[in-house]
């Protein structure tokens, strides 16, 4: 659940002012090695012709099933940028440090839904490229989901977020 909220932090202060954060506890912030190059972002930040449905549970002891219900749906471009976060956070256990200048156009790059109660989400006008999507499973071992794929050609794939994509145990 930490991944989420790293990224939902994310949101917060893209766009927003420069001031740092005050570290109060968890990890210390790591250095990113990998520099924010709009050139590479750029393009997500436009609208598209593409859509991605999708559906979020897990299933649990008992083979019960719980949904993302409610939760927040995140779509960001799979960059070197984010690549390099997520194994910080994923791989690593880390938390990068957020940029000293936050970048405008990163609040146009992340799109957000949110699940409906059957775990349903969708989004529209999504740009050709790679994308990671990602979500929370609120329940006892739940966590969250993530799974990146491609778009093009105006298609709207419907992925399930399952078990198997499950990162934070």
């Amino acid at each position: 659940m930490r991944v989420l909220a790293i990224v939902l932090g994310l949101l917060a202060y893209a766009g927003c002012s420069a001031r740092q954060p005050v570290r109060q506890f968890g990890p210390p912030f790591v250095q990113m090695q990998t520099k924010f190059d709009y050139s590479e972002h750029e393009p997500y930040a436009k609208r598209g012709e593409n859509g991605i449905s999708g559906q979020a549970f897990l299933t649990r002891q008992g083979d019960s099933v719980v949904t993302c219900a409610g939760s927040r749906v995140l779509l960001l471009p799979a960059t070197s940028y984010f690549r390099e976060m997520f194994w910080h956070m994923i791989v690593a256990g880390s938390e990068p440090e957020p940029p000293e200048n936050p970048y405008p156009s990163l609040k146009g790059m992340i799109r957000r839904t949110e699940c409906d109660a059957q775990g349903n989400f969708s989004f529209s006008e999504v740009p050709d490229g790679r994308w990671f999507v990602l979500t929370q499973v609120k329940a006892r071992d739940g966590g969250v989901l993530i799974t990146e794929l491609t778009l093009s050609n105006g298609g709207t794939p419907h992925i399930l977020l399952t078990d198997k994509h499950l990162v934070d145990r």
